[in-house]
């Protein structure tokens, strides 16, 4: 195997990327690629006549969902082989692959839009399995690793530091309440690794609230459509240094073009005085915050 792609659709896509990732990270040094592609992207551009060097991962809650079902029978037919990270057992991703890891998040038989819960234990799944992919390359980071072992025992405290944000609710809703009626528009932001929960956070508000968001990397947002004067959720949890020194003054020119900047940050931090409202959440390894 020299090249790993990590596929899925909405949900399952953010969720794969956060894979792609760490596992990235974790063989940098190796000659195994990773790349995070939606399904349909692969099947529609991404396609060879062999890829008998390819291992694909296929994200889905359900197993059922059609374009990543596609792309995995029309990969499967060029010699690749795939894994997927699915909930739903007996379903038919799981026939069509040559492994599963079963995130086993609820009932099986749920199939409609993926949940809150799919998308953090796709997440929890998908860095377990970096870790064990990672210790099948050669030159990759030693599974012994002080950042391996930091993140995987950061993994295990998640489920605390989630109920510990949820205790916050209140908190979180006053901010909502206070600025997101007065805005027409809504937009997400965030760089890194927030990048990554900015998609996901656009989905699930996009599903809940029956509006379309914007979603753009956060020192991208000046260049875009600052002139809506938009309520911006900037994503900047477990930022540390220069960058979330640079973030912050990200912050300070979306309130001097008269935005409503609102900041995710970890418990804490201080840098975000620009910010009409901080919400703070627990302190994690920066990979899951």
């Amino acid at each position: 195997i020299t090249k790993i792609l990590v596929i899925g659709q909405g949900t399952a896509a953010a969720a794969g990327s956060s894979l792609a990732v760490a596992l990235s990270e974790f063989i940098a040094e190796t000659p195994v690629r990773v790349e995070a592609v939606l399904a349909t992207e692969l099947s529609g551009f991404g396609l060879r006549s062999d890829m008998s060097d390819t291992l694909v991962v296929a994200v889905s809650q359900s197993g059922t969902t059609t374009d990543t079902n596609r792309t995995v029978d029309l990969v499967r037919s060029r010699g690749a082989k795939v894994v997927a990270i699915v909930n739903r057992r007996n379903s038919d991703l799981t026939d069509k692959s040559d492994g599963v890891l079963y995130t086993s998040d609820g009932r099986d038989i749920e199939m409609s839009v993926a949940s809150t819960k799919a998308y953090y234990s796709q997440i929890a799944a998908g860095l377990v399995l970096a870790t064990a992919l990672a210790d099948l390359v050669p030159g990759a980071t030693s599974s012994d690793s002080p950042d391996r072992q930091a993140l995987l025992a950061a993994l295990r405290e998640l489920p605390a530091k989630m109920a510990e944000t949820l205790e916050r609710r209140d908190v979180i809703g006053a901010a909502a309440q206070r600025f997101a009626p007065s805005r027409r528009y809504w937009a997400i932001v965030g760089n890194g690794p927030n990048a990554l929960a900015a998609r996901e956070l656009r989905i699930k508000l996009s599903e809940l609230c029956y509006k379309s968001i914007a979603c753009d990397a956060t020192e991208d947002k000046k260049h875009i459509d600052l002139s809506a004067e938009p309520m911006i959720l900037v994503c900047a949890a477990g930022l540390v240094g220069s960058t979330a020194d640079d973030v912050s003054k990200e912050v300070a020119i979306y309130k001097a073009h008269k935005a409503a900047p609102i900041v995710i940050a970890s418990d804490g931090e201080n840098r975000f005085d620009a910010a009409l409202a901080v919400i703070a959440v627990p302190e994690t390894h920066e990979r899951l915050a």
